[in-house]
């Protein structure tokens, strides 16, 4: 499976605007782009974090929603988060990791994403996170 059943998606939702992807593994990124370019969204990349805030600052006025990584050399996803926020606090952030969410979130931090995507996950879990997450 691609991930590319949308049988349970709402109808209503079509992506537009940019997104940042942060992931650190090329292969997963290019699938993660190709998932949200089918989506309807316009796709920045990254990396790591530290490339993240160099796009972001470069393109903050056009980018809707950041979707990182959590374990990424030099910054990880924790990290990345709270760069990008110090930078837009309302920024919506949606964590990604093959560790689960309880595993993720034990401990303290000082910022939170808004969701949280277990991965692998396939387009129709991106989607329903993305629609929760992202302001209309």
């Amino acid at each position: 499976n691609t991930g590319g059943d949308t049988s349970d998606v709402p109808p209503d939702f079509t992506g537009s605007g940019t997104l940042l992807l942060v992931e650190d593994d090329p292969d997963v990124l290019k699938m993660f782009s190709a998932m949200v370019t089918r989506l309807g969204f316009t796709v920045l990349t990254a990396p790591d974090g530290e490339a993240a805030v160099a796009v972001f600052r470069k393109y903050r006025d056009v980018i809707r929603g950041v979707i990182c990584d959590l374990t990424m050399p030099r910054m990880n996803g924790w990290e990345t988060l709270a760069a990008l926020r110090a930078l837009q606090p309302d920024l919506p952030v949606i964590l990604s990791s093959g560790y689960d969410e309880p595993h993720i979130l034990a401990k303290e931090h000082k910022e939170m994403p808004q969701a949280f995507l277990l991965k692998p996950f396939r387009q129709v879990d991106l989607l329903k996170t993305l629609r929760r997450t992202l302001p209309s």
